[in-house]
């Protein structure tokens, strides 16, 4: 599991955060590999439309990667498709709507096709064979009627039993968020435990590992705000405090978070190539050790403000964000102890 997010800012702009830390072996082991936000539009895509967007999946490391290489290779020829059925280049493709429609059918592909895997590995049939009560085998029909046979299909289909054959499957989420000319930026959430799509409401959504923490501390940010605020107008510098801080916190309390940050920023108000921009090096570490000061009261609210503006937004330098961090510091020893670690 992984701790993914996204907020909404306005009608125009976003941002999406996820760690790097999965289990090996049965969670004996924690390695910081996963990539587990990852833009979904082709190039050529977002270079004519302006269409940006990006999935992020907690669960099964190899069953998002799986999603979101089908999203992408999905759209590429869908839209050479649609391409070729115009007399010149389309200025619109997808909204976000649509994209999570075509999203939903890959989901629901990718689990109908692993879960007719195991079927037909244990029983030498499928979901279809199960539903019509028959099956063929060395070209005969075989009918399916044994009682402990039905109850172990019907259990593996739904995952009732909660049972280790399907878990890797369904037990997934997904979120989707992006930006399109007509629609503005929209965030959907997937569940493939419960099987749904659904556009999110509020301002943000946290699921995954550490989605109790982050929840507890971003509705107490939100609920603050007043409702002409939450309908779309966010500073996007204290939302990405924010978010950033929640996730701080999971981190250090759920064994499930852990390494550098993904950080996914849309702004649809930007020429096409910059509507989203990446963060997931070392300035998205200084961003996260930013807030972590800023909690500890070693900076103010104001200079972390700045600061974070700096680093995700105006794209300074990690160097000269961190000059600053430590220039602006009121215990520079204790910063340094913090950072790595120490108590307090």
């Amino acid at each position: 599991m992984t701790s993914i997010n996204a907020m909404k800012f306005n009608d125009y702009s976003g941002i999406m955060m996820c760690d790097e830390q999965r289990g090996w072996n049965e969670e004996d082991m924690k390695i910081y590999v996963s990539d587990k936000i990852k833009p979904c539009i082709p190039p050529e895509i977002t270079q004519d439309t302006g269409l940006v967007a990006a999935y992020g999946n907690t669960g099964t490391s190899t069953v998002g990667d799986e999603i979101k290489f089908t999203i992408f290779k999905t759209l590429r020829g869908d839209y050479q498709n649609f391409k070729d059925k115009c007399s010149k280049v389309p200025k619109h493709f997808k909204t976000i709507e649509d994209l999570s429609v075509t999203v939903f059918d890959i989901i629901r592909n990718m689990k109908r096709n692993h879960v007719d895997q195991q079927l037909k590995g244990k029983f030498g049939f499928d979901a279809i064979d199960y539903l019509k009560g028959s099956y063929e085998e060395n070209g005969k029909k075989v009918e399916i009627k044994d009682k402990d046979t039905i109850s172990q299909v019907h259990n593996l289909i739904t995952w009732k039993d909660r049972g280790a054959d399907v878990k890797p499957i369904f037990l997934n989420a997904g979120l989707l968020a992006g930006y399109d000319n007509k629609e503005g930026f929209r965030v959907f959430h997937f569940s493939l435990i419960h099987f749904f799509r659904e556009a999110v409401q509020v301002i943000y959504l946290a699921d995954g590992s550490g989605y109790d923490t982050v929840n507890l501390l971003l509705s107490d940010y939100t609920s603050q705000k007043s409702l002409p605020e939450r309908r779309g107008n966010i500073d996007r510098v204290e939302g990405s405090m924010e978010l950033i801080s929640a996730l701080n916190t999971a981190s250090r309390r759920n064994v499930g978070i852990g390494g550098y940050y993904n950080i996914i920023l849309f702004n649809g108000q930007a020429d096409y190539k910059a509507r989203m921009v990446e963060i997931h090096d070392h300035r998205s570490k200084l961003a996260s050790e930013i807030m972590y000061v800023r909690d500890n009261n070693l900076i103010s609210h104001d200079t972390a403000y700045g600061l974070i503006d700096k680093i995700l937004f105006k794209q300074e330098s990690f160097e000269e964000v961190n000059s600053l961090l430590e220039k602006n510091c009121s215990n520079t020893v204790k910063l340094k102890r913090i950072l790595r670690g120490y108590k307090k």
